[in-house]
């Protein structure tokens, strides 16, 4: 099942603290696919699996930020 970006907003009805989290959850999905997109693009080798992980590890942050809605380490 495919769900358009825009057809859900989490946003609606949260307080500005949890906008601010959600919206960091957010930014961290759109990287991740950004950086999906990126890698599916390069040719197969190295270079393409770093690329792979770095846009797992950033779904990865992405799901973690949704569920414990905390802001990140600096």
């Amino acid at each position: 099942m495919v769900i358009e970006r825009s057809a859900v907003s989490l946003q609606d009805g949260l307080s500005p603290i949890k906008q601010s989290r959600s919206s960091l959850a957010h930014d961290l999905a759109d990287r991740a696919a950004t950086a999906l997109d990126e890698a599916h693009e390069m040719p197969p080798g190295d270079e393409r699996t770093e690329a792979m992980q770095k846009a797992l590890v950033l779904r990865n942050a992405s799901e973690i930020q949704q569920l414990f809605g905390g802001t990140p380490a600096a």
